[in-house]
């Protein structure tokens, strides 16, 4: 896990030692999908490394405000997209295999009671063609 900021403000901390209500120490422990538990084998079916979402949602908070960027560059099963949608935060996935990005996409779907928007890639490409020219 990594934390960036631009500019010179300060850095976001919001567990300071639990002043906030939030007590963080170096060993984190959430239920994975080896412990046993029900919902472990649909989670197993997504990809095999699932991260819970409630352990990316904590590390979330304690670095960023309401509205601000999540970014995994590895999106896997979509952990850190629903994590980002359930603490106010923008996420922002990549994912390499189209089998795990239509994984994602449902996963958070079935999360959000909402429906994904495609963006078409050529559209992308003639956007960016667009701004190149701007530029």
């Amino acid at each position: 896990v990594f934390a960036f900021k631009k500019g010179t403000a300060p850095h976001i901390n919001t567990f300071e030692l639990g002043q906030h209500g939030r007590y963080r120490t170096n060993v984190w422990e959430y239920k994975g999908v080896n412990t046993m538990r029900a919902g472990r084998m649909e989670e197993l079916a997504l990809h095999p490394t699932v991260k819970p979402v409630q352990m990316i949602a904590d590390a979330i908070k304690d670095v960023s405000g309401r509205g601000d960027i999540a970014l995994d560059l590895f999106g896997g099963s979509g952990s850190t997209l629903i994590a980002a949608h359930k603490t106010g935060r923008r996420g922002y996935l990549c994912e390499l295999d189209p089998i795990y990005c239509d994984r994602i996409i449902a996963r958070w779907e079935a999360f959000a009671h909402d429906e994904a928007v495609k963006i078409e890639k050529a559209a992308i490409e003639a956007e960016f063609v667009s701004r190149e020219a701007v530029q």
